[in-house]
């Protein structure tokens, strides 16, 4: 406690010194706060802009299916029972029906290959609320009821010189029945966010797919709509526990390597930016402590020639750069707190996929504050070794002749 005290009273000896250091490990605090902050908003409204406006959640697939060369010859039925179980999970918002199949797409002179994704629109906009994301200004959705509408990807729909109300062919074939053509009107298209689907990519109605493929009743997958994309992973492997080893569940990161890379990009820049920041702070306790430890040079060669054992010298110093970081880190995560808090209120405009502009609310945890607060003292803890053994090192007679 002798010690603690004399450290307390030490750091208000040169109050300009300390100001300086505290001020290093403030705005690093501060810093990784905000960033914390946006980057978690901006994380939050990726995710939500893939998964709530396309993707799903998580997916249940018949065993087998996401490794299979023939993915149709896994499909699973259209069950009430089955929904009624997967809606019975705790945190499921809500449940809809997919089917997934390629074929050729036709304007009567010329072919080429699509990918459509079947939904029902009266059950999808539950599961994925902004889906409207990736669709074109001006286009219409898909109408319940309306079996022979579909949405096409804008450059698909551009190199078979196809326009809104055109009617095109789509060519395809069920796993056990030969090839089948229907018709569709274009009532829309899909904004060109991503190349390789906007050339390839569609959307129907589930009937008609179903009229299609020869597959009545008949879906490849049921996409699962949460209340809290943070309870994704629980949610998941509830949802194992209860369907049982027949069916496998994927969460939106097992199917979208794309989006989860993006994901972990940011997550990696933002902890490279918050350790840059560290390092400048740590340095700057670094030089203040010795500058601490150079003046003071004489007094600490009367505390050695009194009887103050070198640790005892060593803990000293520890505990000034462990008081100055906390006390610093505590104001820098508070300042912190009260901007991401201020953002959080009025939001953050940015661009996001396919043109719109969304608004992001930044946020951050209590644990995120303690752990940056606990890391920054253990930051200034380190930073204080050099100079805490230096001082400590320092011999008597030596110390007292200086000037």
């Amino acid at each position: 406690m002798r010690l603690f005290l004399l450290a307390w009273r030490n750091l208000q000896r040169n109050r300009q010194r300390t100001v300086i250091s505290a001020l290093s490990v403030v705005l690093g605090v501060f810093a990784c706060v905000v960033l914390q902050g946006l980057a978690t908003a901006f994380v939050t409204s990726l995710i939500a802009a893939k998964v709530e406006s396309k993707l799903g959640a998580i997916h249940v697939f018949r065993k087998g299916y996401l490794q299979a060369d023939e993915p149709l010859n896994f499909s699973l039925p259209w069950d009430s029972d089955l929904v009624a179980r997967i809606q019975q999970v705790p945190g499921v918002k809500a449940v809809a029906p997919r089917m997934e199949f390629d074929g050729l797409i036709s304007n009567g002179s010329e072919a080429t290959m699509f990918q459509a994704t079947a939904i029902e629109p009266a059950l999808e906009d539950a599961v994925c609320p902004k889906r409207r994301i990736f669709v074109a200004e001006g286009s219409d959705g898909l109408r319940p009821g309306r079996h022979g509408d579909m949405l096409l990807g804008q450059t698909l729909a551009e190199s078979l010189g196809a326009a809104k109300g055109s009617t095109l062919v789509l060519q395809a074939a069920g796993p056990h029945a030969s090839t089948n053509a229907l018709d569709l009107e274009i009532r829309g298209f899909l904004r060109a966010v991503d190349f390789v689907e906007s050339t390839r990519s569609a959307v129907v109605p589930m009937q008609f797919a179903q009229d299609l493929l020869r597959m009545p009743g008949r879906v490849t997958s049921y996409a699962i709509g949460v209340h809290d994309l943070q309870r994704v992973d629980p949610i998941a492997r509830h949802l194992r526990a209860v369907l049982g080893d027949d069916y496998d569940v994927a969460t939106w990161d097992q199917l979208d390597a794309g989006t989860k890379m993006r994901v972990l990009t940011a997550q990696y820049t933002f902890f490279l930016v918050a350790l840059v920041l560290f390092l400048l702070a740590a340095s700057g306790i670094i030089n203040t402590m010795l500058m601490a430890v150079y003046e003071r040079v004489r007094e600490i060669g009367t505390m050695l020639s009194m009887g103050t054992r070198r640790i005892q010298i060593t803990i000293l110093f520890l505990w000034e750069a462990a008081l100055n970081g906390f006390l610093s880190a505590l104001c820098g995560a508070a300042l912190g707190y009260g901007v991401v808090s201020l953002l959080a209120v009025r939001g953050i405009q940015g661009p996001m996929a396919g043109g719109d502009v969304v608004t992001l609310y930044p946020r951050v945890g209590l644990s995120f504050l303690v752990g940056v607060v606990a890391c920054a003292v253990l930051g200034a803890i380190l930073a204080g070794l050099y100079p805490a053994w230096k001082a400590a090192r320092l011999r008597p007679v030596e110390a007292l002749s200086a000037t």
